[in-house]
């Protein structure tokens, strides 16, 4: 081999080998900063996680305030509150629950819920509250109106709770008026809203978030319906609204019998159909 041949073959070589730290520094290049990429995004992942585990943590604490709707915050509503869990053993149809907060939004309660049948009930003496909220655990929205709520409001609820789906039920609160002068309240299992005025729109917001919530959040430290989705109860009302069994039964019968041929609901409060009054019977138990 000549002496150019020599030369050109070690500029070759030379040529190879630089080439080939080239390539070697481009990869590595290319996976480091492909590997730094990854890392950051991993990172990234794991602090979103933490982030919005903490947040949901927050948001099923008990004392949590989740902020009032548009609708709500213009009538006069507050935040819905998480409530602490009081409690959800059944009790005898003639046993009184003396519950801690006006009105309850969990507590121990009566076996049958309400008939879910009718989506307002007039003031009823004696109307069973333990009934309503064994309609709470089953995942029903309750909108309550204390003794305070004017009139025309009242007419309200009643126009609002036929717009507002099957799993909300307008019920009166007799024993007291609410505090802070906010004489309407939304309670779902373990969330209130505290309104100053009825608002169709604030009660379907509520019941579209609270309604039926998922089993899942049974076992937040705030829970929710741990029924959820279960039904009402039967339109039997006797445990209900107390009195001489014999002569409320057969006026209940007949009344239901009347309404079934004119094709509307059964009388108890108001029904989804045409609004109409309870018998109240005389009331001999609570």
């Amino acid at each position: 081999m000549g002496k150019k041949s020599a030369e050109r073959n070690a500029r070759l070589d030379t040529l190879r080998r630089e080439q080939r730290r080239q390539e070697r520094r481009r990869s590595l290049l290319i996976y480091g900063t492909g590997g730094l990429v990854a890392v950051a995004l991993l990172a990234g992942i794991i602090v979103y996680a933490l982030v919005d585990n903490r947040a949901k943590d927050e948001s099923r604490s008990v004392g949590h305030v989740t902020t009032a709707s548009a609708a709500a915050t213009a009538t006069g509503c507050t935040g819905v509150v998480n409530d602490a869990s009081r409690g959800s053993t059944h009790v005898a149809t003639n046993q009184t629950v003396n519950y801690e907060v006006a009105p309850p939004s969990s507590g121990n309660h009566d076996s049958s819920p309400l008939p879910d049948a009718y989506r307002f009930y007039e003031r009823i003496p004696n109307l069973r509250i333990e009934r309503a909220v064994h309609n709470l655990e089953h995942g029903f929205v309750i909108g309550w109106y204390d003794p305070k709520l004017p009139d025309d409001q009242v007419t309200a609820l009643r126009t609002a709770a036929d717009a507002a789906g099957n799993r909300f039920i307008a019920v009166p609160w007799e024993r007291g008026e609410f505090a802070d002068n906010k004489h309407f309240v939304l309670t779902a299992w373990d969330r209130t809203q505290r309104c100053a005025t009825v608002s169709e729109s604030a009660i379907k917001d509520f019941v579209k978030t609270y309604a039926n919530p998922s089993l899942a959040g049974a076992a937040w430290a705030s829970p929710t319906a741990p029924e959820s989705g279960a039904s009402g109860g039967p339109l039997d009302l006797s445990p209900t609204v107390a009195g001489t069994a014999q002569a409320d039964d057969a006026q209940a019968d007949n009344t239901q019998a009347d309404n079934t041929q004119a094709g509307t609901a059964p009388t108890a409060g108001s029904s989804t159909g045409t609004a109409t009054s309870a018998p109240a019977g005389t009331a001999t138990t609570p």
